[in-house]
């Protein structure tokens, strides 16, 4: 019973993660960078403010992304894509900086 749970959770994150980077590098992206964020936290690399700054930015950019879905009927021009790899440049660069000052998480660990 309980493997039989354990395969069906690897299983529907795997469709969903599938599915997600289907609809394209930007979502695969964004996938990436939260991924990228939630590991940090957990190693000790962010502190709780980080986190959520970060995290903030990345709800900032899907809802961006969202709003110009539906201005133009589910797809994006070739000006929402630049925008939006752009913010997300952006979020990557406050990840970077972030994960790598002095500053330790609920962790502590020295990595």
């Amino acid at each position: 019973m309980r493997i039989a749970l354990i395969v069906a959770a690897i299983a529907s994150i795997t469709l969903s993660s599938a599915a997600f980077a289907a609809a394209g590098p930007i979502n695969a992206r964004q996938l990436d960078q939260e991924r990228l964020i939630d590991a940090a936290a957990r190693n000790g690399k962010l502190t709780r403010y980080e986190e959520n700054i970060l995290n903030a930015d990345q709800r900032s950019i899907r809802r961006l992304e969202n709003r110009m879905r539906a201005r133009h009927g589910g797809k994006l021009t070739r000006s929402d894509r630049r925008t939006l790899k752009a913010r997300q440049d952006q979020a990557q660069r406050n990840l970077y900086r972030e994960k790598n000052d002095s500053q330790r998480g609920r962790n502590h660990l020295k990595i």
